[in-house]
C-alpha cells in the first residue's frame, strides 16, 4: 500500500500541490513503518514452526528516556514542513519518529514490571491492534454512518426545495454545482444540531465501538488463563498499536503550520487510548479468571467515559474556533469550549497517575494460580511436597558398580 501510494503523491507533486503530496507522502510513511513493524510477528511464528525458538527482548524499561528528544523531533519536523523538498524528503523521518516516541515512552513506563508472556504473543497483540484493531473500527463506524445517513436523508427529504432539488438532479444529465449542493445543505449544518449530532457520533458512538473493539488482541487470548497482570499488559500493547496507526494517519492529513501542533496533541490520545485499553485487557482477565463480569461492564462504561469525554473536549476545541456567524452554538457549549483546554490538561494528568498506579499495584501483586492449580496453602508444620514424596516413595538406590557396567 505504501509504495502504490508513491504514484499519486508524485503526481501531486509535479502538479504544484505540495500540501497534497505530503499528506500522501506521510501516510505512505506511516504504512510502510507499521508493515515493517508486521515482520517480528511473523518472524517469531516462523521460528516457532522451524522448532527454533528465538528469546531475543525488546528492552523496552531502557527506553524511557526517549521522551527526551521528543520536542527536538518536532521543532525539526516544522523545519522540515516549511519547504517542498523537506517535506517530501525529510518530514516524512520525523513524522515516524513523532508518531512513535510518545508510544515507546509510554509502554516503557506503563509495562515495567509487568508479566508480558513471550515475544510471540506479545508482538501479535500489539500487531493486531495496529492493523486488526483500526480496519475492524473503521469497517463498524463506516456501516454506523451510512446507516445513520440515509435516516438522515429521508429526514431531508420532508423539505420540498431539496425533494425538489434531488428530482430535478436525477433527471438531468448534467452534474449538480458543488457549490450549489452546499448552498443548499448550508441552512442545516449551520445550526446547533449540528454541533450535537457531530458530539454524539464523536462523543459516544466512536467510543462505544472502539473500547470494544481496541483491546482485539486479548480477545483472542480467551482460555488461556492469563493473569489480571497479563490483561493489563496486553491492553497496553494492543492500544499502543491502535494510538501508533492513528498517530500515522490523523497526523499525516496536516502539513506546512498544522504538521507540528497535531503531532506533538498525539500524545495525549495515545495516552487515552492505552489507558482505556489497558483497562480493558485487565477487566477481560479478571472476568475470564474469577467471572467478574459486572466488573467488566463497569469498566467498558468506564473507558467509553475516559474516552468519550476526550473526544468531547477536543470536538469542542475545535468548533470553538469557528466564528459563531457560521456555527451558532449554545451559550453552555461556548463556556465548555473555552474550558475545553484546562480538562484535557487535567485528563493527561490523571490518566498518566492512574497509568503508573494501576502498573505499580499489578506489579508488586502475586499472579493468582492458573486454573486447575492447587491453591489451599499447607498446614503449618507440613513438611514440603518432595519430602512427603520421598517417605511414601523412598528413593531407589543405585545398583553397585561391579566394574562390568558399560
Amino acid at each position: 500500500l505504501a509504495a502504490v501510494m508513491l504514484f499519486p503523491a508524485a503526481s501531486a507533486a509535479l502538479s504544484g500541490d505540495t500540501l497534497g503530496a505530503t499528506a500522501v507522502l506521510l501516510n505512505a510513511a506511516g504504512l510502510g513503518f507499521s508493515g515493517m513493524l508486521l515482520l517480528p510477528s511473523a518472524g517469531y511464528a516462523l521460528m516457532r514452526l522451524l522448532g527454533k525458538p528465538v528469546t531475543l527482548r525488546l528492552p523496552l524499561r531502557h527506553l524511557s528516556w526517549i521522551i527526551i528528544i521528543f520536542p527536538l523531533v518536532i521543532l525539526l519536523g516544522h523545519l522540515a514542513s516549511q519547504s517542498a523538498l523537506g517535506s517530501y524528503f525529510i518530514l516524512p523521518v520525523f513524522h515516524i519518529l513523532a508518531a512513535l516516541i510518545p508510544v515507546v515512552w509510554l509502554l516503557s513506563i506503563g509495562l515495567r514490571g509487568l508479566p508480558l508472556g513471550s515475544q510471540q504473543r506479545a508482538w501479535g497483540v500489539f500487531d493486531l491492534g495496529l492493523i486488526g484493531a483500526p480496519f475492524l473500527s473503521l469497517t463498524v463506524e463506516v456501516a454506523v454512518v451510512i446507516f445513520l445517513g440515509i435516516f438522515g436523508l429521508f429526514y431531508l427529504l420532508q423539505d420540498p426545495e431539496i425533494l425538489d432539488f434531488f428530482l430535478k438532479a436525477a433527471n438531468s444529465p448534467v452534474t449538480p454545482d458543488p457549490e450549489a449542493v452546499v448552498a443548499l445543505f448550508e441552512p442545516y449544518l449551520m445550526r446547533p444540531g449540528a454541533l450535537y449530532l457531530a458530539l454524539a457520533f464523536g462523543a459516544l458512538l466512536v467510543p462505544l465501538i472502539e473500547e470494544a473493539l481496541k483491546p482485539i488482541g486479548v480477545w483472542l487470548l480467551a482460555g488461556r488463563g492469563i493473569s489480571a497482570a497479563e490483561g493489563f499488559a496486553a491492553g497496553l500493547l494492543s492500544g499502543a498499536g491502535y494510538a501508533l496507526f492513528e498517530n500515522f494517519t490523523l497526523s499525516a492529513g496536516s502539513g506546512g503550520e498544522t504538521w507540528a501542533m497535531t503531532a506533538a496533541a498525539r500524545t495525549g490520545t495515545s495516552l487515552v487510548h492505552m489507558l482505556t485499553t489497558g483497562l480493558m485487557g485487565w477487566a477481560l482477565a479478571l472476568a475470564w479468571r474469577e467471572r467478574r463480569y459486572l466488573r467488566l461492564a463497569g469498566t467498558y462504561l468506564l473507558a467509553i467515559l475516559i474516552h468519550g469525554v476526550w473526544n468531547t473536549m477536543v470536538l469542542l476545541t475545535a468548533a470553538s474556533e469557528i466564528s459563531s456567524e457560521m456555527l451558532p452554538r449554545p451559550g453552555f457549549l461556548v463556556t465548555l469550549g473555552n474550558i475545553a483546554p484546562l480538562v484535557i490538561a487535567a485528563l493527561l494528568v490523571l490518566g498518566l497517575l492512574l497509568l503508573l498506579m494501576i502498573r505499580a499495584a499489578l506489579g508488586k501483586s502475586p499472579s493468582p494460580p492458573r486454573p486447575g492449580e492447587n491453591t489451599v496453602p499447607p498446614a503449618p508444620g507440613t513438611p514440603p511436597r518432595d519430602a512427603v514424596n520421598r517417605a511414601i516413595i523412598p528413593p531407589v538406590a543405585p545398583p553397585p558398580d561391579d566394574g562390568n557396567r558399560e
